[in-house]
């Protein structure tokens, strides 16, 4: 015991060597077997390709849908609202209201437009549930492109009600052009009924 505490040196391990531990040589495979995909993948890639469509969409295919004139409602409702009212168009349970079933899409087509075009800042009732946020105006939408989103909302996921016409919507533009803020909640939109 004393012999140890004089050399310490006794005590330690020798270091490591590579012979004990070599690369494993499913490794030694691997490797250039990757790097010769990755040559070929490079080597057929097209480079005529607009890189912005990087997922292999043509640009025709990202063209809203033209039917004389129409704008295509579920594309819009997918880059506009989807995020909050989700897919599906129910909603985030306590933050976001339901879109599906909703008396506020499947009522009053102008209180509809109205909601689009000027957004909602305050409490609203759907569904039984109370909701108090903040939904954004649309109103650098087209009339036509508002039309097709409301549309779109209430002919989907079980609602059936009438489709909306852009000239609604440019007649509720012209109605409350003067308007600036977002409408103060269901107590405002009552009144629009």
């Amino acid at each position: 015991m004393t012999r140890l505490k004089q050399r310490p040196h006794l005590r330690e391990f020798d270091d490591p060597e590579e012979r004990d531990r070599p690369l494993p040589r499913l490794l030694l495979f691997l490797v250039p077997f990757m790097m010769l995909w990755g040559g070929y993948y490079i080597a057929t890639m097209d480079t005529t390709a607009d890189p912005t469509l990087g997922d292999g969409r043509t640009r025709t295919a990202l063209m809203p849908a033209v039917g004389g004139g129409a704008a295509n409602g579920a594309q819009l409702f997918t880059t506009k609202c989807a995020a909050c009212h989700q897919s599906a168009g129910q909603g985030v349970a306590g933050v976001f209201p339901p879109l599906a079933a909703s008396e506020w899409v499947t009522g009053s087509e102008r209180v509809l437009v109205q909601i689009l075009l000027h957004g909602i800042q305050g409490e609203i009732t759907v569904k039984g549930v109370r909701y108090n946020g903040l939904m954004p105006p649309w109103k650098s939408l087209t009339d036509e492109e508002i039309a097709a989103i409301a549309t779109h909302i209430r002919s989907q996921w079980g609602n059936g009600a009438s489709p909306v016409t852009a000239a609604t919507v440019a007649a509720e533009r012209e109605a409350t052009a003067s308007r600036s803020a977002p409408w103060k909640g269901e107590s405002e939109l009552s009144a629009l009924k």
